[in-house]
């Protein structure tokens, strides 16, 4: 497994639970991805969610491999 640094999707309404179940973007490394959900949440409904129409919340999200045990 190799390291994957990406974006992920979430409902911002306390009150939904909707996740998107597909990665937004995949990014080379943390920083990239961490300032891509922060430019991404900065648009005004960039994306809504289908269950309750808010607007989704974007975040950086890791998988890193861990190294011989």
């Amino acid at each position: 497994m190799a390291n994957a640094y990406k974006v992920r999707a979430t409902c911002g309404s306390p009150s939904c639970a909707y996740a998107h179940p597909h990665d937004i973007i995949r990014a080379v490394n943390y920083e990239s991805s961490y300032a891509m959900a922060l430019m991404l949440n900065d648009i005004p409904s960039y994306m809504s969610c289908p269950s309750c129409g808010n607007d989704l919340h974007f975040y950086p999200f890791a998988l890193i491999e861990e190294l011989g045990t």
